[in-house]
């Protein structure tokens, strides 16, 4: 079974280390505010010649972008800057993902942020054919406070971004990051509503909804908007809690499981330990 690893920025030494591991698969991850990539184009000359220079400097704000055209084309550029970071890595890269969609996307006032984020996935997935690039689909997360853009009525501008969205999406994650508290069963349950808004939608919603993974983290690096462990409780009670959650959700008909923030606290062998074996059992 593969198992995709990222870190912020596609970095080599991290690719060459996920390539050792028995079905490792390296996807990077880039997050859709970083100002790095919004600051200009970075290609060596030979490339750039190759290109338009029209989209080469920095991506404006999205208040400046006045029409759908300008908002869609500075989103494809933002997004084959993604993919330049991609060719540039001197290691196998098998798939990208995206931080995030915000919850404004979701919003039936959102609609500019929709279509430049629709862009970034047309950049994503298609990178820059004229560079020798081919299509490569990602992860895209979705913000908990996010996930209810399934429900919006649909328009002829919804109905684009859920093809473009449905196109680049190897897998649709759901930031569902629970709170260790309760029953873990009806919690998974109530947790699960935004895989259910796709599955109750069109064909590309239904079809995501098939992809969907639910996005956790290991809970012992409290954060704002992350739950976990929330409680401090001892290991053997975290992991029984999240042994039951995964194990729900598992039933529900996911596509696998995915893990967010192995850092501070969620770092060390033992809680990697517990989480994956916790998500082998539920796979």
């Amino acid at each position: 079974m593969p198992v995709y690893l990222g870190s912020y920025g596609s970095n080599a030494a991290a690719g060459n280390l996920v390539a050792e591991l028995d079905g490792g698969r390296y996807a990077p991850m880039f997050a859709l505010t970083e100002a790095y990539y919004r600051q200009k184009r970075r290609l060596l000359p030979e490339d750039e010649a190759k290109l338009s220079g029209r989209l080469a400097g920095q991506v404006p704000a999205l208040n400046r972008l006045g029409s759908t055209s300008l908002r869609v084309s500075w989103g494809v550029e933002l997004g084959a800057r993604y993919r330049d970071a991609i060719r540039a890595t001197p290691a196998q890269v098998d798939a990208w993902q995206l931080d995030e969609l915000v919850p404004t996307a979701a919003s039936s006032h959102g609609v500019a942020l929709r279509e430049f984020t629709r862009g970034v996935l047309r950049g994503l997935l298609y990178g820059r054919p004229a560079l020798g690039d081919r299509s490569m689909r990602g992860f895209v997360w979705v913000a908990h406070s996010a996930l209810g853009i399934a429900r919006l009525p649909i328009t002829g501008e919804l109905t684009m971004f859920w093809r473009m969205l449905n196109k680049a999406a190897l897998v649709y994650v759901g930031e569902e990051y629970p709170p260790f508290d309760g029953n873990p069963r009806v919690v998974a349950r109530a947790y699960s509503t935004g895989q259910r808004a796709l599955a109750a939608g069109g064909p590309e919603r239904r079809a995501l909804a098939r992809r969907y993974v639910p996005g956790m983290t290991p809970g012992y690096d409290l954060k704002a908007n992350l739950g976990g462990n929330v409680h401090g409780w001892p290991r053997p009670q975290v992991n029984a809690w999240r042994a039951t959650y995964v194990d729900e959700r598992g039933r529900s008909g996911v596509a696998g499981f995915g893990e967010y923030d192995f850092r501070a606290g969620n770092s060390s062998a033992v809680v990697m330990h517990d989480v994956l074996s916790a998500l082998t059992a539920a796979l």
